[in-house]
């Protein structure tokens, strides 16, 4: 039985794991570049346990400028056009306007949020498939 239960600990590990970098990976995606600072800022922390049994994973963007981070994570107002490299102008109205939360061609609000929505929308039956592919034959 403790077998499993060790087994059953790394696969849970194993698939927060992917789900993060999977996460991760799209936010970087819709994040918003100007300077491209703010991408540069992604920090992850990886599955860990915290007091006990729960598991733990952390996506963040910021660092010093978590400030910044969330006036362009939470303002849906922001214009966040595509700028030509050469042509950025910091704090510049350049382009059309507002994008939409998921807009992977010139960023925009929610591009942490909007991710991670997208991947909890497919659970259970999603991290159930992590949990699998992580070796958790049994829930096949």
């Amino acid at each position: 039985m403790n077998r499993l239960s060790i087994d059953a600990d790394r696969a849970m590990s194993m698939a927060l794991t992917t789900a993060i970098a999977d996460i991760a990976g799209k936010a970087d995606e819709m994040v918003p570049v100007d300077t491209g600072q703010l991408r540069a800022s992604q920090h992850i922390e990886y599955p860990g346990t915290s007091g006990g049994r729960t598991i733990e994973a952390t996506i963040s963007y910021g660092g010093p400028s978590a400030p910044y981070a969330l006036v362009q994570h939470e303002n849906k107002d922001l214009w966040h056009p595509p700028k030509p490299t050469g042509k950025r102008q910091v704090g510049g109205r350049q382009g059309k306007g507002p994008t939409e939360p998921g807009d992977k061609t010139s960023g925009g609000p929610k591009y942490l949020e909007y991710p991670f929505d997208q991947e909890v929308q497919t659970w259970p039956e999603g991290f159930r498939q992590r949990l699998i592919a992580a070796g958790m034959a049994m829930l096949r």
